[in-house]
Formats: C-alpha cells, structure tokens, sequence
C-alpha cells in the first residue's frame, strides 16, 4: 500500500484553493465535475497522490471506453 504524505498547506486553505483550481480551469475552457473537484480536494487534504489521483483517471477513462464499446454493438 502506497503511504499518503501530507500534502503542503495551500495559501488561503483548502476551499480557496479549490475556488482557484476551479476558476482556472473555467478561464482555459475546462469545466471540472464534483468528480474532478472532489479528486483535487482530497490530493490537497494528503489523502491521495498525485499518481493515485492520475490511476483513478485512467480507471474512469476505460469505464467509458468500454460502455461506448458495448454501447456500438447494440
């Protein structure tokens, strides 16, 4: 198992962190789900790793893949 360091402390918290992750990814045509907002909090708050966080992507990602795969054969 994969030990979760404490993230650094962000300027301002956690919540104003997030307000800026939020906001900057609206200003570059990016629009994060509860998901995507969820997954930033909890790297913030140490529970998760960056790397733990990009497997949980990828998971989602070939979830989807594979509903639109069985989704074409119908």
């Amino acid at each position: 198992m994969t030990s979760v360091m404490p993230a650094p402390r962000a300027v301002g918290g956690v919540e104003q962190t997030l307000a800026a992750i939020q906001k900057g990814q609206q200003l570059a045509g990016h629009y994060p789900d509860a998901e995507d907002m969820e997954r930033a909090r909890r790297i913030l708050e140490g529970e998760l790793t960056p790397e733990a966080a990009r497997a949980e992507v990828r998971e989602s990602l070939a979830q989807l893949v594979e509903q639109e795969r069985v989704a074409r054969r119908r």
